[in-house]
């Protein structure tokens, strides 16, 4: 495959590396969180290893993309559920979407979100987890 430039830009950020992955179990308890930021990747492994070994909760694939290009404004947070798909917005820069009948959960993080806003409070919030 050829290395050639775009000429269109990816806005949607359709193609961004991840080349941070961890994986942890098989099955049903299976999780894997993928993400071009090491501290995301590593926080989000280690929080949801913890806290299914104590609900004994099932497996999640996670894909998480640091957009350091995203608005950096608000930190209201919504959630909207729709059957199987939960969304969760924290200002204009981030979005998180988990689809419970997959088990996938997909989010863009805007520069000023730390990894402990997102394992804390942000993922527990759109998994409706209790701490």
């Amino acid at each position: 495959m050829m290395n050639e430039s775009c000429p269109h830009p990816d806005l949607l950020r359709r193609f961004v590396a991840t080349p941070y992955v961890f994986t942890k179990g098989d099955g049903l308890n299976r999780i894997c969180v993928e993400s071009n930021d090491l501290e995301i990747a590593w926080s989000v492994r280690h929080s949801y290893i913890a806290r299914t070994q104590r609900s004994k909760a099932g497996g999640l694939y996670c894909k998480l993309i640091r957009d350091r290009t995203a608005p950096a404004d608000g930190s209201e947070v919504s959630v909207v559920s729709d059957g199987n798909l939960r969304v969760l917005h924290r200002g204009s820069g981030t979005i998180l979407i988990h689809d419970l009948e997959k088990s996938e959960l997909l989010g863009f993080i805007c520069p000023n979100v730390t990894a402990q806003e997102l394992i804390s409070s942000l993922i527990p919030a759109l998994l409706d987890l209790k701490s």
